[in-house]
């Protein structure tokens, strides 16, 4: 990160820009990073729908307040789940953040609904947002407990997540249920294809680089199936987002399969939202704005509050 070289962790500015960011620790509860992952599948739900029923549908910037409510609402629900756990004196920040997400979110459904003529696409939405919030909170409370022999249980945790949050995106565009259910099939494999390796990342970003990991063979060998079959089924559904990025991901697992060095794991684990990310902003690019200015938040705070530039794409450091 450029900001790293200019402003040393040794330094007395550092150590004044760390005081003052250290007043954001509050926020950071929250963790704003996954909205990274909760703003990539539902704009995919909302792509998704659109590639199905627009030709040549690309690059559109098309915004409205309406939409930007309901993302925010989105968010807060996030964060509230976010929060589950954490040691707080009560749970009443959790409630408010929930209160919060539910007012800006369910008003903004109606807008957008009513607006396209589909108001009937209000109470599914709704719905879905709900579902999205309780199993959000099941994914985050069990996803760092769980060891990686218990991968079925994983699975399990991770599909809700990633059904609800692409079928918000879906019906906001207006589309049906079984349709969008078939449609979200390849992004739910590839979502828990990656999740599945949050395990292995994280051991792997506690040894070297180059240190071969044991045991990797089943999380790595079911992964790879489920992106290829993402991939496949993409193909064949006529979606050439999942499709395209599918095929570009499967490299790094086939490589994380044959030599699991601790690299090749860290890079299997963290491309491949970046790379989805890229092909569904080709549609709606205000999502990659939106992904490059919480991805920079999120360095600048870790930086100067602990000293670490993270999260980063980068694996090896030299």
């Amino acid at each position: 990160m450029l900001l790293a070289r200019w402003i040393r962790t040794d330094s007395q500015l550092y150590g004044k820009l760390s005081a003052a960011v250290s007043t954001l620790d509050g926020v950071f509860v929250v963790k704003p990073v996954l909205l990274l992952v909760i703003w990539t599948m539902t704009t995919a739900g909302l792509s998704a729908f659109h590639g199905a029923t627009v030709p040549e549908f690309y690059w559109n910037t098309t915004m409205n307040w309406f939409s930007i409510a309901l993302f925010s609402g989105v968010s807060v629900l996030a964060g509230s789940a976010a929060m589950v756990g954490n040691e707080t004196d009560s749970d009443r920040p959790v409630l408010v953040l929930l209160l919060i997400g539910l007012t800006l979110a369910l008003p903004a459904v109606w807008m957008v609904t009513s607006s396209g003529g589909e108001r009937s696409s209000f109470f599914f939405v709704g719905g879905w947002i709900s579902l999205f919030y309780v199993s959000w909170r099941m994914y985050l409370g069990h996803k760092g407990k769980l060891k990686p022999d218990e991968w079925t249980k994983l699975i399990a945790v991770s599909v809700l997540p990633a059904v609800s949050l692409f079928m918000i995106g879906w019906h906001l565009g207006g589309g049906a249920v079984l349709t969008g259910l078939r449609a979200s099939t390849p992004y739910v494999c590839g979502f828990v294809a990656v999740t599945l390796f949050t395990p292995l990342s994280e051991k792997a970003e506690t040894v070297n680089h180059r240190i071969l990991l044991e045991k990797t063979l089943p999380l790595s060998g079911i992964s790879l199936l489920l992106l290829s079959i993402a991939t496949v089924l993409g193909y064949f559904i006529g979606d050439p987002v999942v499709s395209t990025a599918g095929a570009i991901v499967i490299p790094f697992y086939v490589v994380a399969l044959l030599f699991p060095r601790a690299e090749h794991i860290i890079r299997a684990f963290r491309y491949p939202l970046m790379i989805l990310a890229i092909f569904v902003g080709v549609r709606y690019p205000w999502l990659l704005f939106a992904m490059f200015l919480n991805f920079t938040f999120v360095r600048w705070y870790n930086y100067f509050r602990f000293g670490k530039v993270t999260p980063t794409l980068k694996v090896v450091d030299d």
